[in-house]
């Protein structure tokens, strides 16, 4: 009998493992198109709370869901014409920078040299460096963020259709699944969870991205809202996204100034991120998201594979996800959701042993 129960248990976790496999492999196959599914479907969540607003207030669902729509559409023209403004200028301004590169390498060079080290394998190295060819993997990777822009247009298109059916499959969930019924309940939960996670990040990275846009503005370091802009974007990715966003203005401050700006820039993006990550962002997250630093972590890399670069900005949405509907929902899977979180566990108290 014992035998029959351990064949089945693992016979069940290699069908579930080979399930898992396809999904995950279906998913990688089709990331470019679900990607922005995904996007626009966890946008659409965040923003249902202000369409209901608008009609508590009396407006008709129909202009309810039109004004949802126009502002939506309006942010998303008005962040993509930003981007494209400052990339453009930005490529056409490259030769510059080339030439300030080449004047960098020079004076490094030649400091290298005044100390004895004109044969050193470092000296070398900046000798052949190229400039041409950093700025022309610089102007690829620029146009490369110019041409993914496309993705967002699809986006949106999605995002309409989703705000507009909306409406229609709450009422269906509410006549069908009553308030206690376990699913709609997690369900409530977790997208509770999302548009308290979604919404928060966003006003953050806002924040994060207008504060270091005056700074650079401040210390006149070029394309300044471009650069506050990516700053907002990146915030999204967990752990890795700030220095992501510090690595342009950085090395943009150490080619127009000189190591002393660029320094200024990396120590202000520190101060700036790091006092709204230490300070604003865990009080205005209450308990947080309840997923380990190890999760959040595995999960911005999982994801960025799966779904490339989109993936690592829904990472942390879609773990939330994977734990709270399909790992916490059952018995087999709770103790991978009780791992996943960030929550001591409570220890199970055991029956006292019988006297003897």
């Amino acid at each position: 009998m014992n035998i029959v129960t351990e064949e089945s248990s693992i016979l069940k976790v290699v069908l579930i493992g080979a399930g898992v496999s396809i999904i995950i492999f279906a998913m990688k196959m089709s990331a470019p198109i679900l990607s922005s599914f995904l996007l626009a479907a966890i946008i659409g969540i965040t923003v249902l709370p202000a369409t209901r607003w608008l009609i508590r207030k009396g407006v008709a669902t129909w202009l309810a869901l039109l004004i949802t729509i126009g502002l939506i559409f309006l942010g998303v023209m008005a962040l993509i014409a930003v981007i494209a403004i400052s990339v453009l200028n930005l490529v056409e301004t490259l030769p510059q920078y080339q030439s300030n590169l080449q004047g960098l390498l020079d004076s490094a060079a030649a400091g290298l040299g005044s100390i004895g080290l004109q044969q050193t394998d470092l000296e070398s190295a900046i000798a052949e460096i190229d400039p041409g060819r950093v700025m022309g993997f610089v102007g690829s990777f620029l146009g490369g963020i110019f041409s993914s822009l496309s993705d967002l247009l699809v986006m949106l298109l999605v995002l309409i259709f989703f705000i507009l059916g909306a409406p229609l499959l709450s009422t269906k969930i509410q006549e069908n699944y009553p308030s206690d019924n376990p699913i709609f309940s997690r369900f409530r939960s977790l997208i509770h969870d999302l548009q308290q996670y979604v919404s928060i990040t966003t006003w953050i990275n806002f924040l994060v991205g207008l504060v270091n846009t005056i700074f650079l503005m401040i210390i006149g370091i070029d394309f300044a809202v471009l650069w506050g802009v990516l700053s907002f974007l990146t915030g999204y990715i967990p752990n890795v996204g700030f220095w992501i966003a510090t690595i342009p203005p950085f090395l943009l401050a150490l080619l127009q100034y000189g190591i002393g700006k660029a320094l200024i820039v990396l120590v202000g993006f520190i101060v700036i991120n790091g006092g709204v990550q230490n300070f604003l962002q865990p009080k205005m997250m209450g308990q947080g998201l309840n997923l380990s630093v190890l999760v959040v972590t595995v999960s911005l890399f999982f994801w960025g594979w799966v779904l490339g670069p989109m993936g690592a900005i829904l990472a942390i949405p879609l773990t939330m996800i994977v734990k709270e509907v399909f790992l916490d929902a059952y018995d087999d899977t709770r103790a991978l959701a009780d791992l996943m979180s960030a929550d001591t566990p409570k220890k199970k108290s055991t029956p006292d042993a019988p006297a003897s």
